[in-house]
């Protein structure tokens, strides 16, 4: 993409490439906050191949002249950007939560009673779940917890609580975790992981999660 700038009364252009162009309108997103179009993103970036050529004392007016609303599922799709070549890189954790189609954070209460949790788990097809206690994760339960509490005694275990059964809670890890380094924190002992998004929000990943990324 050639990008026009005028120094005084002169006019000239300025080569900057496309990937430049979208990640710089992916930094001024995230960094002041402007969500930018593709233009306005190699605007800024052809300024900054320029930059050995000001001084000091030079002033500079770069007019932003195109909405990022547009690009939405493009410059803002890490599996777009990625397609293209134009992350470096390896996958993150954040990577994996932003591939996953269902991002709702299903869990159950340590109160709720097994047949509660089967239930639930059954309806939403959902081999793992976070134990909760009010806002914090306290425990983890599995299908194979819960089918051996349901067959080791099916009229009485059904309405223990789920706190009886629960494990252990998954492992919890930052959304910049290469994802080389989930191998770590899955295993036999725990089937999936927790992390939390720049909002608070929790997010889990199980196995199948990670093995579409691969």
């Amino acid at each position: 993409m050639q990008v026009n700038f005028k120094l005084c009364n002169q006019g000239f252009f300025e080569k900057v490439s496309d990937k430049d162009g979208a990640v710089m309108a992916r930094r001024l997103a995230r960094e002041e906050g402007i969500m930018l179009g593709y233009s306005c993103g190699s605007a800024v970036a052809g300024l900054m191949q320029l930059k050995d050529k000001l001084t000091k004392d030079d002033v500079v007016v770069v007019i932003f002249h195109d909405h990022g609303s547009r690009y939405v599922g493009k410059l803002y799709n890490d599996e777009w950007m990625r397609e293209r070549g134009f992350l470096d890189g390896e996958l993150t954790v954040n990577d994996l939560v932003t591939m996953k189609e269902d991002k709702t954070f299903y869990s159950v209460a340590k109160t709720d009673t097994i047949r509660t949790a089967f239930q639930m788990m059954k309806d939403m097809d959902l081999s793992q779940v976070p134990v909760m206690d009010d806002e914090k994760v306290v425990g983890s339960l599995t299908e194979s917890a819960v089918l051996t509490a349901l067959l080791e005694n099916p009229m009485h275990n059904t309405e223990k609580a789920v706190e009886t059964i629960m494990g252990k809670p998954f492992p919890m890890v930052e959304g910049d975790l290469p994802f080389s380094k989930l191998g770590r924190f899955v295993d036999k002992k725990f089937s999936a992981v927790l992390t939390k998004d720049n909002t608070g929000r929790y997010h889990v990943l199980t196995q199948y999660d990670i093995m579409r990324a691969v």
